[in-house]
């Protein structure tokens, strides 16, 4: 549902082919794994294939069952920023689901000639890891395309050098009907503000809301 402009590619509806169980496929003894959840970067190859995935925390893990992920629609050599469900391995990670998210890089406020689109939004959850701010939003949406940007704002100093980088959220809704509360995942790649950025600096987020814009801050 959700359509995001200038991100890492975006692979609609990739999935997982197999290791995936149906009530009639285990038994009441069955042991579930230790299934991780987390967004991460994954990698594809020359062949198209998903051959590892690094972490936020900078690890990166060989993907073990790549033969069973589908490849439609992913391009080779590609980095894509993904929602990805998987157990570690002494050898790496099997992958039992995977889901790409948006990471689009922020513009600048000239790059909205008619404007910020502000239709409401909801933060779920926010935090700063890696070369990421990635964030849970919950958004009112029934089956129109929802167009979501950063805009990048300013940088500001206090007296005592702490700088503050402040961003927006761009939301179009596509004029959706607000009928059921889905969950849109997002991360504002930081990569090309690292110099401008030492520990203890603030990032700061502007979200509109039913309410209003509301701000949410986060140490880098």
């Amino acid at each position: 549902m959700f359509k995001i402009k200038k991100l890492y590619p975006i692979v609609a509806g990739l999935s997982l082919l197999t290791g995936l169980l149906s009530c009639s496929d285990y038994e009441d003894n069955y042991v579930y794994p230790s299934v991780l959840s987390e967004f991460a970067d994954v990698y594809s190859g020359s062949d198209r294939r998903l051959v590892c995935l690094q972490t936020d925390g900078g690890q990166r893990l060989e993907i073990l069952n790549a033969s069973t992920i589908s490849t439609d629609g992913v391009v080779a050599d590609t980095v894509y920023r993904s929602l990805v469900r998987y157990e570690r391995k002494t050898a790496g990670a099997e992958i039992y689901a995977i889901q790409m998210i948006a990471a689009p890089e922020p513009d600048s406020p000239a790059d909205f000639p008619d404007g910020i689109k502000d239709d409401p939004v909801e933060m779920q959850s926010l935090w700063q890891r890696g070369d990421y701010l990635n964030m849970i939003l919950l958004v009112k949406a029934q089956n129109a395309r929802h167009t979501f940007r950063f805009v990048s704002d300013s940088i500001t100093s206090s007296r005592d050098g702490v700088k503050t980088l402040h961003f927006r959220l761009y939301h179009d809704a596509g004029g959706d009907v607000q009928a059921y509360t889905q969950k849109a995942y997002l991360s504002l790649p930081l990569t090309s503000y690292k110099p401008l950025l030492s520990r203890g600096d603030t990032l700061s987020l502007s979200i509109p809301t039913t309410t209003g814009w509301q701000r949410w801050k986060r140490c880098y």
